[in-house]
């Protein structure tokens, strides 16, 4: 009999990492709990070829090279302050591979209302033991977990819910 492994999202986990608190490391994996609602398209001619974007000059009237591109920030019509890439990765977070559980609030005390993102937390590798016993223990006593994690050069807060066992991390607004 083919048994095929389940994962809870399609290409498997998109982040991996640690939820840390104390001298605590539980290794996770993240997955989306959301599917996407629509299907990637890109945009092709009649015959299926896909288009390029190119970026044009209205002043200069001719087309603009990547090198030639740089970012800009309106402070007010027409007058752009200009930011360099390097401005930028000062301002990036330091980049880490941990959840850092900061504190345990009660679940009641979580409002829904600002939840944006929700994201199955599902152990790695075999040893679970820890992800168990903090599931269980969070469950029981109806609290959640708030936290603070790097994705995609951009800083976290989370509410981390055990349910059923799994737990959930959903970034808040």
């Amino acid at each position: 009999m083919n048994k095929k492994k389940e994962h809870p999202a399609p290409g498997g986990a998109f982040w991996s990492g640690a939820i840390t608190f104390g001298l605590v490391s539980i290794q996770v994996d993240l997955y989306s709990a959301h599917r996407p609602k629509t299907a990637a398209l890109r945009m092709v001619d009649q015959s299926g070829t896909p288009l390029q974007r190119r970026y044009f000059c209205p002043r200069d009237h001719k087309p603009v090279g990547g090198y030639d591109i740089i970012r800009g920030y309106e402070i007010e019509e027409g007058r752009y302050i200009v930011v360099t890439d390097a401005e930028l990765e000062e301002l990036e977070p330091e980049k880490s591979r941990e959840i850092d559980l900061r504190s345990f609030v009660d679940l009641a005390d979580v409002d829904p209302a600002y939840f944006q993102h929700a994201y199955f937390l599902i152990p790695a590798g075999s040893v679970n033991k820890a992800y168990r016993l903090l599931a269980e223990i969070m469950e029981r006593s109806g609290r959640a977990g708030i936290a603070t994690f790097v994705m995609k050069e951009r800083e976290h807060l989370v509410a981390i819910i055990a349910e059923g066992g799994i737990l959930r991390a959903e970034t808040l607004r």
